[in-house]
């Protein structure tokens, strides 16, 4: 067979996929159809593309095969390939797949009319415990409060009340117990980002760019997400803990928090049978915790200024994060928050994606729910006078 006709082949695989990702676009605009009835749509005619595409590929890499083969007997002065015109046309079939920056049709979850790239995974790593290592908020966490799921939605159970035990008398009938049930609603948002590279600086750099920024990308995102853990308002994507917990604003003149006032917010976690297991403070209080005096002494509260300095009080580890604001500090028991994974970050790398001006393209993706706290006395938050 010869090279034309598997580019042909090709070709014609190629026409036809382009007429399904035209219909697909169709689909995604008319508003007549429902979301149900285009996803449904969508996601046949996206199979039928894709394996068109492989058609394409194979037809393309068995075409390069026959070239390379023809070529080297040629080279070889084979008498098997009469004449001396063959060329190598390996290069000519590689321009036939389609660029990967090329837009297509996407099945996304209340986005109809979302597209993106169809990006290769060349590396894909999964960075859910550097991810958590990087997190001043997730490090807290125990391992077990970080969920995973499989849907856009993840509802975590939660018994709210439960009364009806009392003294019963000899003989007596047993009173009837209540529940009441409610649930923690994780809807997934994603957090992402494209850095994109140069090749001549991947290739002459005297450090390791591809990991740097791989490593960059990944802290981004815990910085991203550390900001919204704590801070998100109840209307944002991801909720945070100072919205949703208790909050005690300090006397009048009292312009830091004390080791006294932690002491305070932990016997209010264990007035309702919590256990406080974190401490996480502002950069101002973080600071003010360890030049506490002892009063009369003159010696610090948190040890001597020539050691190390105390990353505990009252036995609980104190995280300093710049994402709380100033003045504020927040005693928690950190079983009660619970944090969805709907996809770990990954990193993917594509040399495609912008192949005519030969940059490489970095991705970093993640898709979080939460956070949730099972109520709000389990988060006590302090603030100081501003």
């Amino acid at each position: 067979m010869s090279t034309s006709l598997y580019e042909r082949q090709a070709k014609a695989a190629l026409e036809e996929r382009s007429k399904l990702i035209a219909e697909m676009r169709t689909i995604e605009a008319d508003s007549k159809l429902t979301a149900a009835e285009k996803r449904e749509r969508i996601e046949r005619l996206d199979s039928d593309a894709t394996h068109l595409e492989a058609e394409a590929r194979d037809a393309i890499e068995r075409g390069q095969r026959e070239a390379e083969a023809r070529s080297l007997a040629e080279r070889a002065g084979s008498f098997l390939t009469p004449g001396n015109t063959m060329r190598d046309d390996s290069e000519s079939f590689r321009a036939l797949m389609p660029s990967l920056n090329e837009y297509r049709a996407l099945i996304a979850e209340g986005t109809p009319g979302a597209g993106g790239y169809t990006v290769p995974e060349k590396v894909s790593a999964q960075y859910a415990d550097i991810l958590k290592a990087q997190s001043t908020f997730l490090r807290a966490l125990p391992a077990a409060n970080v969920l995973t799921f499989n849907s856009d939605m993840l509802q975590v159970p939660q018994l709210t009340e439960s009364d009806g035990e009392d003294y019963v008398a000899e003989g007596a009938e047993l009173p009837e117990g209540t529940m009441t049930w409610s649930s923690l609603s994780f809807p997934a948002k994603k957090i992402g980002r494209i850095q994109w590279a140069s090749s001549e600086i991947l290739e002459d750099s005297a450090l390791d760019l591809r990991n740097i920024i791989g490593q960059n990308l990944l802290r981004d995102a815990s910085l991203r997400f550390d900001a919204d853990a704590f801070n998100g308002a109840l209307t944002d994507p991801v909720k945070g803990i100072l919205a949703q917990g208790t909050t005690t604003s300090l006397e009048a003149g009292k312009a830091t928090v004390t080791y006294d006032d932690v002491a305070d917010a932990c016997a209010r976690v264990e007035a309702m049978n919590g256990s406080p297991s974190v401490v996480w403070a502002s950069t101002d209080m973080g600071a003010a915790l360890r030049k506490e005096k002892a009063s009369g002494s003159g010696e610090y509260q948190g040890g001597s200024p020539t050691g190390s300095p105390a990353s505990t009080a009252w036995g609980l580890p104190v995280m300093v994060s710049g994402f709380l604001p100033a003045k504020t500090v927040v005693v928690a028991d950190a079983s009660r928050l619970f944090v969805g994974i709907r996809r770990n970050a990954s990193i993917k790398i594509s040399e495609d994606a912008r192949f005519t001006s030969d940059q490489v393209g970095f991705k970093l993706t993640m898709r979080v729910a939460g956070v949730g706290v099972a109520e709000a006395s389990s988060v006590q938050v302090i603030k100081a006078v501003d």
